[in-house]
């Protein structure tokens, strides 16, 4: 929200009479690179959204990547923190398609072997899965392993 914060600033400064130029042209420019970063990462997140298929294979559950991404934007706006974004992006979209499982579509006993398979994090307890679950729970999946790789291979954490 700061970033709006400054456009706003940004076109209320340059009406002024005793504005400066250049600080005008260098906060449009700052403005305008962030806001492509921004636009390149949802693009990337649009991507990720789409090859995971829970948009269009689970019908009932909401398609909040857009706001998910909007919030994490203005949480952590600054342009460094894309792999933060990007990751909290996914986990925020995940936790919302999960939600709607459990709220909207699962039988108790379906939501019995999800919470089993998640809690096992067994990637064969999924054959056990009704079909929608089975692609939700190897999106969780997926996405979690390729967030532990990350931080394995760049910072050596398991």
């Amino acid at each position: 929200m700061p970033r709006l914060e400054a456009r706003w600033f940004i076109d209320l400064y340059e009406k002024r009479q005793d504005m400066n130029h250049i600080l005008v042209e260098l906060a449009k420019l700052d403005y305008n690179m962030v806001q492509a970063t921004h636009q390149e990462e949802l693009r990337h997140m649009s991507s990720w959204w789409r090859s995971t298929r829970l948009g269009e294979k689970l019908n009932f559950a909401r398609d909040r990547l857009m706001e998910s991404f909007l919030w994490t934007v203005g949480v952590i706006f600054e342009p460094q923190y894309e792999y933060c974004r990007r990751m909290s992006t996914k986990v925020n979209t995940l936790v919302t398609i999960i939600d709607d499982v459990y709220e909207v579509y699962g039988t108790l006993d379906e939501l019995e072997l999800f919470t089993d398979a998640v809690d096992r994090w067994d990637i064969n307890a999924m054959d056990q899965l009704p079909e929608h679950m089975k692609l939700c729970f190897l999106a969780l999946y997926n996405s979690i392993n390729e967030m532990a790789y990350d931080a394995l291979k760049e910072h050596g954490l398991h």
